[in-house]
């Protein structure tokens, strides 16, 4: 990685949560979207994820 950012602060709604971001040098994919969030992030904003509509 080109770096690490750790616990930046980010609002999401009435909570602010703090999180890690690495920094990738990776090649431009249309198809993928470009932020990728962390379990750990996922599991403090207790995140509801439905797989089967995306």
């Amino acid at each position: 990685p080109h770096g690490i950012l750790h616990d930046v602060l980010v609002r999401v709604a009435e909570f602010v949560f703090p999180a890690d971001y690495v920094i990738l040098d990776m090649e431009e994919d249309m198809e993928v979207e470009p932020l990728l969030l962390g379990k750990p992030f996922l599991a403090t904003g207790r995140a509801l994820i439905d797989v089967e509509r995306g």
